[in-house]
């Protein structure tokens, strides 16, 4: 400087030589001084009358100055006494003696309001609470809500503001509902700074907040550090158990919620910080914490309990938007979120905002006139609605929505919810859903969120314990009962945006990273209830451990799931995952999965009730989508186990299976095609039927289109109509009908090997009167190479037994090409004839007494064409009695056996036969008559007469008593039998002939009353299964504590004449009388009597081949007989035995 100040007279002379120089040099003063004269003389006064008439119009209040104090050079303005009235112009709503602006000249490079020194002095607000839901601000608050928001291309303000200062100040809430007055006095308030940009201004002020609160002093005071480097001020910010309730009632708007109790602890300091060259920082550390929270809905029901929330702040820059939390503790958080059928959620009107009138321009000729709206013009639903809906409707269209102010950066070490429990209800009619948790643990670490790189990082996340449970949907009678309100329900859909262009939101979303997931003794409940029996599924315990889990395009993390499903089931799933594409890669493991859960999902449409099943797999699941293209594959071992299905009304047994295996399974899903190793299936049943309309049970698994059950495994509940419909029919007459060649190419299907083991089929006809029943077992073998290739063929090996013959089956088929083609030869030696007596009585004339089967046959099938070769042997053929039978044909039966015989009376014949599979006169029911018309033509013998019995224990082991209307061996029956097998096992020559017999009248009510028992046995098992318990048909016992409830409910299903009161209500019979009317109302034929005696026959055969160890040639079961016939006393209900 004096430097400077020396050298100025000579700059001075040198600068008064140069003309131009001087010129420029006056123009210049003159400018700053008309500069200083227009800022000191002119300036204030349209200041002052344009702020007065803009403030007015705006808000519609009017609005004074006092006087206004321009400091051109120095950049200093000052308002004096302003004044804002009332909307009525009665009151002063707010006013301050003095404001202060020095502006700073930083402004002029920074472009953009650098403040020096803000200073307000005796700011007053006067509020007035008018009622529970009006202030007398509601006309200012509707003003800013009907403002438009800020333009997408809206940059954050830069701004910095120093040495904030407010003095005297005084604020009053007048509460006329709750008739007190608030008041805050002696208002002093000092900030260093607040600032967006690096600017170097001295700063005096310190921070410090102290006043005077109805009567209580309040002071805050910070401490300033104006030597350190960086300069820093820090205030201490301290709460303790402050009460949020009390404030509720000032909430401007309508608060549709209760707060019974809230606390609000706060413990933080803040930091003001201004480094060289750097904008100024505002810092905040510390700990905020939320407790003991209770919010109701407007009715009183709990939507939020929360214990403690407590918010720990590390770093916080308020001005730079840069947050880092140290940690997030909430504890004990209890959440109830409801959906009203209308759509809306129970937390959507919590607060309402207030609704008042738009204000009206102040005049400005008239300032003084100007009103706001009463209250009772606030409440009305007329033009300011309509207005503000306008208004709305005008924002929409004009203005787009804006975007955040400054990017955020925030960065959390740990979230940590403990003992949480949520629920969520849903009642739209659409999908009614019941949801929530409880137990509820979670830690969250190392959160970092970006929102201008649009970026979360997360290090872990870690839960180890939860409960969650799901119940969705309507049980039907409900959705009955409703109108069926799901259908009238249609979800709204978003609307199209124009030219099909997408929101940059969805195009930019959010990249999400989290590096490990560890999730432990979680389990979950999902009900559906929109079936008539919910399905319910729980998984407990479920851990899951992922890690690098990332929305980023083409990451991949790997995922480790571990769950046990519906109790015994385990299910593992580990592999690679990724987000976006959806990309699997994964190895899947579940063993041992129940599955009597999905049965309410099917259950309806059949005729079979599932007892038990579980399914079990290992194998490799892969899945990729690419441009909107699925694809995946999976190869690996499925089994379904332990099956077992029952007849729905007589719960008798219908499939079963111990296991069903698929190893080396190969699954490609676009395009589909399939390459098994090998199907196995192992200890299987079933039972197939033909009734008396000659229907296949397999065909009423599925219910009809009425929906009416039928039973898969008895007779017809209208025997005479059925009757009627089988009246003339001829099965030779139904032509083989054969499906369309597709329209469509097979897809690629190729199976190595089907392996058959333990298998066993009962097969009844009851086409046929009487009725034929046989039973195959122990079939086994394989099926080697099927496949969908026209070109292939599979092998075929079959074996097992036809009534206790060997049966076996060897050749080549191919059933999955479009035409079938195969080349079989089946082979049966020493099969029963007896049991074919109903055949052989209605298609030559006669029943069989006895006699044995042998035969070997060949089917030949291509180019839809069938050339059979079939050689029958038979043995011993002994004829019954003459049948009248109009299918019969006229044939010298007697004489054509004895010219068949050859000298050891075997009869030895060949048919062969063929046609076109396409020709519809040709008929697997031809192709039996023609075979059975040609045997009886070429091998019918004369009956001979018994040579007497040869038993050697005694008359009593002639015969075998057994219970009215029953089959199974008794005790003592049980004990004959051992005798007889050891008399069989001493003499190797011997042969047994078994013939059943039947009591008319005694095993007629037996079967009645079997009958009963069946019904009630049946009832039960339905009972069993819909508790979830697994149980076989035949296994089924009835307690006598059980019997009466479940006999009454058989007896009221049964469709009889049943005794009433005097209101023609149905009486409550006894026991006794129940069973007397339902035996009374049972029908038994005497078809059933012959069935039941070949039964018996056939269980004490079953017992001499299984128990007794006798070769099954050396036993033979005569048609079974009917009526009494004198046996030295002996039961008509039995078996007779006779040696030969």
């Amino acid at each position: 400087m004096p430097n400077f100040l020396s050298r100025l007279p000579q700059t001075l002379r040198t600068f008064s030589r140069k003309p131009a120089a001087r010129r420029s040099f006056i123009g210049l003063l003159a400018f700053i001084l008309l500069i200083g004269l227009f800022g000191y003389f002119v300036l204030p006064g349209i200041i002052k009358s344009q702020a007065e008439q803009l403030i007015s119009e705006k808000l519609n209040r009017q609005t004074t100055i006092g006087k206004v104090d321009v400091s051109p050079y120095a950049m200093r303005v000052t308002i004096h006494d302003m004044k804002m009235m009332e909307p009525e112009g009665d009151a002063v709503f707010a006013s301050f003696g003095a404001l202060t602006v020095n502006v700073s000249l930083q402004s002029l490079f920074r472009f953009a309001p650098v403040i020096e020194e803000f200073k307000l002095d005796a700011p007053y607000v006067h509020l007035v609470r008018k009622d529970a839901q009006h202030y007398n601000i509601d006309d200012l608050i509707a003003l800013a809500n009907s403002q438009p928001p800020k333009q997408e291309d809206s940059k954050p303000a830069r701004f910095s503001v120093f040495n904030i200062q407010i003095n005297g100040g005084r604020f009053e809430l007048d509460d006329k509902l709750e008739q007190v007055v608030h008041k805050i006095t002696d208002l002093k308030l000092g900030i260093p700074f607040i600032s967006s940009l690096p600017s170097q201004v001295d700063v005096f002020v310190e921070p410090m907040l102290s006043a005077n609160i109805n009567g209580t002093p309040l002071l805050v005071k910070g401490k300033a550090h104006p030597f350190a480097d960086p300069m820093e001020a820090t205030v201490d910010l301290n709460l303790d158990n402050l009460d949020l309730t009390t404030y509720l009632k000032y909430i401007p708007g309508t608060p549709h919620f209760k707060l019974p109790s809230a606390r609000l602890d706060m413990n933080m300091v803040a930091h003001f910080q201004q480094k060289k060259d750097a904008a100024p920082a505002l810092l905040l550390t510390g700990d905020v914490t939320l407790k003991n929270v209770q919010l109701n809905d407007a009715s009183d029901k709990s939507i939020l309990k929360l214990p403690s929330l407590k918010v720990t702040l590390q770093d916080a820059k308020v001005l730079d938007s840069k947050i880092a939390v140290a940690r997030v503790a909430i504890d004990g958080i209890e959440t109830s979120i409801a959906r009203a059928a209308g759509g809306r959620l129970n937390i959507d009107n919590l607060l309402t905002p207030p609704t008042a009138t738009a204000p009206k321009a102040v005049q400005k000729s008239q300032p003084k006139q100007a009103k706001a709206s009463t209250p009772a013009e606030q409440a009305a639903p007329s033009t300011a609605a309509a207005t503000a809906t306008e208004a709305d409707k005008q924002t929409t269209k004009q203005a787009p929505p804006a975007k955040s102010a400054e990017p955020l950066v925030l960065a959390l070490g740990e979230l940590e919810i403990r003992n949480a429990a949520f629920s969520y209800a849903d009642a739209q009619a659409a999908q009614p859903m019941q949801a929530g948790a409880k137990n509820f643990d979670l830690n969250v670490r190392n959160v970092n969120v970006d929102t201008g790189k649009r970026i979360v990082d997360i290090g872990e996340v870690v839960s180890n314990r939860a409960g969650f449970s799901l119940q969705q949907g309507n049980p039907p009678a409900a959705r009955k009962r409703n109108g069926n309100a799901a259908t009238t329900s249609t979800p709204s859909k978003p609307a199209a945006k124009k030219n099909g262009k997408k929101d940059e939101t969805e195009e930019s979303g959010y990249i999400v990273n989290i590096g490990k997931i560890a999730i432990a003794d979680w389990s979950a409940q999902l009900e559906d209830r929109s079936l008539r029996r919910p399905a319910v599924t729980t998984i407990a315990p479920l851990n899951l451990a992922m890690q690098n889990v990332s929305t980023k395009p083409d990451a991949r993390g790997r995922i480790d799931l571990q769950a046990t499903v519906n109790k015994n089931g385990k299910l593992s799933v580990q592999g690679e995952l990724g987000m976006a594409p959806l990309y699997g890669d994964l190895a899947l493991d579940f063993r041992q999965v129940d599955i009597m859960q999905l049965q309410p999902y099917f259950t309806d449409q059949v005729n079979i009730l599932l007892t038990r099943a579980n399914v079990s797999g290992k194998g490799a699941l892969r899945f990729a989508q690419t441009k909107g293209n699925f694809t995946g594959s999976f190869k690996g071992d499925v089994a379904l186990d332990d099956l077992a299905t029952v007849d729905k009304l007589s719960a008798s047994d219908f499939l079963r299976w111990k296991s069903l295996s698929v190893k080396g399974m190969n699954v490609n899903f676009s395009p589909f095609s399939l390459d098994i190793d090998q199907v196995a299936l192992n200890s299987f049943f079933a039972r197939i039927i033909i009734d008396q309309t000659g229907r296949l049970n397999l065909q009423d698994i599925v219910r009809g289109e009425d929906g009416a059950q039928k039973s898969v495994t008895g007779q017809e509940h209208n025997p005479a109509a059925t009757q009627e419909r089988v009246r003339g029919t001829n099965v030779a007459s139904a032509p083989l009908q054969q499906p369309a060649k597709p329209a469509s190419a097979v897809p690629p299907i190729k199976i190595g090997k089907v392996l058959l083991r333990g298998g066993r089929v009962r097969f009844t006809d009851n086409f046929i009167r009487p009725h034929y029943t046989a039973t195959l077992e122990r079939l086994g073998g394989t099926v080697a190479g099927l496949s969908s290739d026209t070109n292939s063929n599979a092998n075929v090996d079959l074996k097992g037994l036809v009534n206790s013959a060997p049966l076996a089956v060897a050749g080549r088929i191919n059933p999955l090409k479009g035409d079938l083609s195969m080349d079989i030869r089946a082979e049966v030696r020493g099969m029963e004839l007896a049991p074919l007596s109903t055949y052989s009585g209605r298609y030559i004339g006669y029943g069989i007494e006895k006699g044995k089967l042998t035969f070997d046959v060949s089917y030949k099938v291509e180019d839809r064409v069938l050339t059979a070769q079939n050689r029958l042997i038979l043995e011993q053929l002994t004829l019954g009695d003459k049948v009248d039978s109009p299918d019969a044909p006229s044939l010298p039966v007697q004489f054509a056996l004895s010219l068949l015989k050859d000298r050891n009376g075997v009869i030895d014949i060949n048919l062969p036969i063929g046609g076109s599979l396409d020709d519809p006169q040709f008929s697997i029911g031809g192709i039996i008559v023609k075979v059975i018309v040609n045997l009886i033509t070429k091998a019918v013998t004369a009956p001979f007469t018994l040579i007497g019995s040869m038993f050697g224990g005694g008359e009593e082991l002639s015969h075998l008593a057994f219970d009215p209307g029953r089959a199974a061996l008794t005790d003592k029956a049980s004990e004959k039998l051992k005798t007889i097998a050891k008399a069989l096992d001493d003499r190797p020559a011997l042969k047994l002939e078994i013939t059943g017999r039947t009591d008319p009248q005694a095993d007629r009510e037996g079967l009645k009353r079997a009958s009963i028992d069946r019904k009630v046995r049946a009832l039960k098992l339905k009972d069993m299964v819909a508790r979830g318990q697994s149980a076989e048909g035949a296994r089924v016992t009835v307690t006598p504590q059980e019997y009466p409830v479940l006999l009454k409910r058989v007896y009221k299903d049964e469709d009889f004449k049943k005794p009433r009161n005097m209101i023609g209500m149905q009486k409550d019979l006894p026991v006794e009388e129940m069973e007397k009317l339902m035996t009374e109302n049972a029908k038994v034929g005497d078809d059933d009597l012959i069935v039941l005696g070949n039964r018996r026959a056939q269980a004490a055969k079953d017992w001499l081949t299984t128990e007794g160890k006798i070769p099954a040639e050396r036993i033979f079961i005569l048609a079974s007989k009917s009526g009494a016939d004198a046996k030295d006393g002996a039961s008509a209900s039995r078996v007779d035995f006779s040696l030969k």
